[in-house]
């Protein structure tokens, strides 16, 4: 099985690939890398698991998958089927790794593009894990189009030591987890994020309101919308910036339903302002700086992704995110009186 030409190869792993292995994992949990053990991992130790998920892998017990170019193994991810009764549609995904030399070119995502094949290959369709609860791996996963299901705090050591919370994911592989995908244009999607930067300068200047702005965008691209943080104005504890353009394009369309828009936002929706996105069936999400304490775009909770829902809302994050994050920090930092930097 190839299932990239260039510039890597993903094949399964054979016996011959034990010690590339061996050494990538070692290396990963030399790292801190979250993969079930800690540091210093023996070089023994570490053929002797590869060894085991091997030998399961010949017995069709496992799948697993490696990244090669020019002689190096630059990557491995393996897929186990659930062997219980009540879920013969269900495997987890495991033990995904990239060498940091090979990391930022699609490695990762390309391995568990390969295995979310695989899983389809043997009727698997429902794909869990867990990972980190870092910006790194729950970030990564997210972006594959993976839910989040929850949070549980000091799950497991760090391999450097230090209790770590883990996030619980999953996605489905049929066609009720794949959302209508609104076209993306990243040069447009600047431009609107700066228009909405434009508006949370406005609230903060002029009204001395949180830093927060927004806009909706037709299909056409046309404007339909702005509204920027009014809480404190209006003695309304629901004008947020989301809720207020989208009233102003409800307004403009006469209608309540926002078909086919998209809404760029400065930081990431909360749950409030994420269920009124989904109740609109706004298409597609574009935010700016992730909000690790009431995000509800998938940092905290995954509102709009939610599959109960019977409207699917595409998610954007980090579009002009530092320069959004930067003006929230030196808001809130004036506010409480500290130094800006």
């Amino acid at each position: 099985m190839d299932t990239q030409a260039a510039p890597f190869q993903i094949v399964p792993a054979r016996p011959a690939d034990r010690e590339a292995l061996a050494a990538l994992l070692v290396e990963t949990v030399a790292g801190n890398g979250s993969v079930g053990f800690m540091h210093p991992l023996a070089p023994d130790r570490a053929l002797a698991f590869w060894d085991e998920a091997l030998a399961a892998a010949a017995r069709g017990e496992r799948v697993v998958l490696c990244a090669w170019a020019d002689g190096q193994l630059l990557g491995s991810g393996s897929l186990v089927p659930v062997q219980a009764p009540s879920q013969p549609h269900r495997a987890e995904l495991t033990k995904v790794m990239v060498a940091p030399a090979a990391r930022g070119a699609g490695v990762g995502a390309a391995l568990v593009k390969a295995l979310e094949q695989a899983a389809g290959r043997l009727g698997r369709r429902l794909l869990t894990l867990d990972a980190s609860l870092v910006e790194g791996p729950a970030a990564f996963y997210r972006g594959l189009g993976y839910h989040v299901a929850g949070d549980i705090p000091e799950y497991a050591y760090k391999p450097l030591g230090g209790l770590g919370a883990t996030r619980v994911m999953w996605k489905l592989l049929d066609a009720r987890s794949a959302p209508r995908r609104a076209p993306a244009d990243p040069g447009a999607d600047a431009r609107y994020m700066g228009l909405a930067l434009d508006l949370a300068a406005r609230a903060e200047q002029e009204f001395d309101e949180i830093p927060v702005g927004a806009v909706l965008v037709s299909a056409a691209g046309q404007v339909i919308g702005e509204g920027w943080n009014r809480n404190i104005r209006d003695h309304d504890p629901s004008a947020h910036a989301e809720i207020v353009a989208m009233r102003q394009a409800g307004q403009a369309l006469g209608n309540h339903r926002l078909v086919g828009t998209t809404l760029y936002v400065t930081l990431e929706p909360c749950s409030m302002c994420a269920m009124a996105i989904v109740h609109a069936r706004v298409a597609r999400v574009v935010y700016g700086a992730r909000d690790p304490k009431t995000g509800a775009c998938g940092s905290v909770f995954d509102v709009t992704g939610d599959p109960r829902h019977n409207h699917r809302v595409q998610v954007q994050g980090g579009v002009l995110g530092e320069e959004a994050g930067a003006r929230l920090t030196r808001y809130f930092r004036a506010k409480r009186g500290k130094p800006s930097s």
